[in-house]
C-alpha cells in the first residue's frame, strides 16, 4: 500500500538550465562552479551535523582555490546558497502536467513531499507551485547530508507519519534519488530515459495527469 508520494525538484518537476543560472550568477560563476564540484564529492562523504557544519565543509574545499579567507569564502557561499533557488527557477515553468498530476495524486488521498538541495521552499515559489497541499517540504542542506544519504529520506517519511515502505520518491538521478531512496527502505521512480541499469521500479519520460492513478 503506498501513502505518499516524495519529489525530488531539480531536473523533476522542472527542467533545469545550467547554462542559465550561470549566466544569471556570472559574477560568482567560478565560485558556482566549484560549489557544484565540492557538493558531487560531499555526497559521498559521512554526513554532517547540520546545515552549518555543511557550508563550512564546501568553505574548506572552495576556498584554497580562490586564496579566500574561510570567513569570505563562507559568506559568498551563503550568498550563493541564497541566490540559487531564483538563478535555477525564476520564470521557468513546471514541466508539463506537473501540477496536474500532483493535484490528481492528492485528490486520491495520497500525502506529497517535496526532498531538494539548497531552499526548496524558494524554488516552489518561483515555480508557482507552493500552493499545493505538501505535506512536507524538505531541504537536505538543513540535516547536515545530501542525497543519497538516507539521513534526509528517513527524515522525511518521519515528518509524513509514514512508514518509507509506504513512499514513492520520485526523481531523476540514478545515483542519489533511486539508490537514496532504496536506502532509506522507499520505493523509487526514475523520470528520464530508459535505462537497463537502474534500480526504480517504473522509469517515465514524460509527466500524465493520471500517472498515479494506478498506485
Amino acid at each position: 500500500m503506498i501513502r505518499g508520494l516524495s519529489f525530488d525538484l531539480d531536473g523533476t518537476l522542472y527542467p533545469v538550465s545550467r547554462a542559465r543560472a550561470l549566466w544569471r550568477l556570472r559574477r560568482e560563476r567560478g565560485l558556482l562552479v566549484a560549489l557544484m564540484a565540492a557538493r558531487e564529492r560531499m555526497r559521498h562523504e559521512p554526513p554532517l551535523e547540520d546545515s552549518t557544519a555543511l557550508i563550512r565543509r564546501e568553505t574548506e574545499l572552495v576556498a584554497p582555490s580562490f586564496g579566500l579567507h574561510p570567513s569570505e569564502a563562507e559568506a559568498r557561499l551563503r550568498a550563493l546558497h541564497a541566490a540559487l533557488p531564483a538563478a535555477l527557477t525564476k520564470n521557468t515553468p513546471p514541466f508539463p502536467h506537473v501540477r496536474v498530476a500532483l493535484e490528481a495524486a492528492h485528490a486520491r488521498g495520497l500525502s506529497l513531499a517535496v526532498l531538494s538541495d539548497y531552499d526548496p521552499g524558494d524554488k516552489l515559489r518561483w515555480l508557482g507551485l507552493d500552493d499545493l497541499p505538501w505535506k512536507v517540504i524538505l531541504g537536505c542542506d538543513t540535516l547536515g547530508a545530501l542525497k543519497p544519504h538516507p539521513r534526509a529520506f528517513v527524515a522525511l517519511a518521519e515528518r509524513m507519519k509514514i512508514p518509507p515502505a509506504e513512499l514513492i520518491h520520485v526523481g531523476d538521478r540514478e545515483d542519489l534519488d533511486v539508490e537514496g531512496a532504496l536506502g532509506a527502505g522507499f520505493r523509487a521512480w526514475l523520470f528520464g530515459k530508459k535505462s537497463a541499469k537502474t534500480r526504480a521500479e517504473k522509469i517515465f519520460a514524460a509527466w500524465s495527469p493520471d500517472m498515479f492513478d494506478q498506485i
